[in-house]
């Protein structure tokens, strides 16, 4: 790399801390394509192009953090790099959860489905009614994947701030499903009547 294209890179970054969306549309411009073809070697599967974006959304996430210091190419490779064994990680989890889950059971009760969807509107409700920052952080965490010093990163908080908020936004959310989760107890020990 020349010393001229590292001072463009330099400017760029520098013109990305400011909030500069143009600076940041030139460095994907210049890095996208090897970046893919890396993230494609570290994921092993998957899409590249979405661990790529998801790189850039963390440089764009944290841009006030970064100096003008270092080599940005080796930046980039770095975010990349981590994003793509975060989504590795993620995958792996999934095939465990996929593969420890029990066989499937005999087909539900058409009541059983509409029980179903009532908790799954009640839960909706529920995580739709917390605390903004609860529920951010519940949503990053659930929802997204991310770890809670991802979440932190994310948010600007500590580690133990996003794990008080997820403590307290899984106890909401016990409190609020309570009566759905009794009432489908119930309704599960209840014998059906006889014939």
């Amino acid at each position: 790399m020349t010393d001229s294209s590292r001072q463009s890179d330099r400017e760029l970054i520098a013109g990305i801390r400011s909030g500069d969306t143009q600076a940041l549309q030139r460095l994907l411009t210049t890095y996208w394509d090897a970046l893919v073809q890396y993230a494609g070697r570290v994921l092993g599967g998957g899409d590249p192009q979405d661990v790529v974006q998801e790189a850039f959304i963390r440089l764009w996430a944290q841009r006030e953090r970064w100096t003008d210091e270092g080599s940005v190419r080796s930046l980039l490779y770095t975010i990349t790099r981590n994003t793509a064994l975060d989504e590795r990680r993620r995958h792996a989890r999934g095939e465990r959860v996929a593969l420890a889950a029990d066989p499937p059971g005999p087909p539900a009760e058409p009541s059983a489905d509409v029980e179903a969807a009532q908790l799954r509107a009640a839960a909706s409700k529920a995580v739709a009614a917390l605390p903004p920052k609860r529920r951010e952080v519940f949503r990053l965490a659930r929802e997204e994947g991310l770890t809670y010093a991802e979440i932190a990163a994310v948010m600007g908080l500590s580690p133990q701030t996003v794990a008080n908020h997820m403590s307290l936004a899984l106890s909401d959310l016990r409190s609020a499903l309570a009566p759905h989760l009794d009432a489908s107890s119930a309704a599960a020990e209840t014998p059906p009547p006889a014939s």
